[in-house]
């Protein structure tokens, strides 16, 4: 189920029953939890919308000790930041979407690619939820999800991006990306749509570094591997201080890089 070119191991056989479990226990607090989301969805109005945002924080943490694995977040945390930001995060796994419902337990939105709004009752609760969908190849989309986006803020949303625009691990050849990431690259340069929202708006930037999600969870061999989960969160960046978006957007590429260097280095 999770790879065709079996490696029989003892850890690896271990890890093909540990992922199976794994995902065993996803599957059953998605189902069991899908009622109830539905009735907060579409009775509870944008009330029931909201409340679907924020437990998912104990949902995910739930996810996440199931998984064996724990947390060390670095820098600014716990976020105690309560108004509207722009969250910014690498993308490298899977599992990035439930890392970050683990440490932010804010009012949040998250721009997704449309494919993940046609998965099975995943998409739809996506859907319906209110998160922004957005077709990476339509610029009519583009600008519609960009228009969504400045509206959840207005409404004290804070969003949640993943820059790159996708990811690409090494031997990773079933990425689907129309933005030609190459192989492998410690971090891509980011698309510049977040930075000229931030500006815009007038709303702060606070960078999320994932250090190694992709060792937990890979799309190459499909397997979770228990452990830790290490982040750094870096402060509130506020875009009144760069001359223009694309000033914001290589100082806040720089400062990721620069920290994703220093873990590399360091292990």
């Amino acid at each position: 189920m999770f790879i065709f070119d079996i490696n029989l191991s003892p850890m690896n056989i271990f890890l093909y029953f540990w992922s199976f479990w794994c995902l065993v226990v996803t599957i059953f607090v998605f189902l069991f939890l899908f009622i109830p989301n539905l009735i907060l969805i579409f009775c509870l109005g944008k009330f029931g919308k909201k409340i679907f945002v924020q437990y998912n924080f104990y949902v995910a943490n739930f996810l996440l000790t199931f998984y064996g694995m724990r947390k060390k977040i670095t820098g600014f945390f716990p976020i105690k930041f309560n108004d509207s930001c722009i969250y910014i995060i690498n993308h490298k796994s899977y599992l990035d979407v439930i890392i970050l419902a683990s440490i932010i337990p804010h009012k949040i939105k998250y721009l997704g690619k449309a494919e993940v709004f046609k998965w099975p009752l995943f998409g739809y609760l996506a859907k319906h939820s209110g998160q922004i969908s957005v077709n990476r190849e339509s610029k009519e989309s583009r600008n519609r999800g960009y228009d969504e986006m400045k509206k959840a803020i207005i409404e004290g949303y804070s969003i949640i991006i993943f820059p790159e625009g996708g990811w690409k691990n090494k031997g990773d050849k079933k990425s689907n990306n129309p933005y030609n990431l190459k192989d492998d690259c410690l971090l891509h340069e980011f698309r510049n749509g977040a930075f000229r929202l931030a500006i815009e708006t007038k709303v702060p930037v606070v960078p999320i570094t994932l250090l190694n999600a992709q060792d937990r969870f890979s799309d190459i061999d499909m397997l979770v591997r228990f452990g830790q989960i290490k982040a750094h969160i870096f402060n509130p960046i506020d875009p009144l201080e760069f001359s223009d978006s694309l000033t914001l957007n290589r100082h806040c590429n720089n400062i990721m890089l620069e920290k994703l260097q220093e873990y590399r280095n360091e292990n």
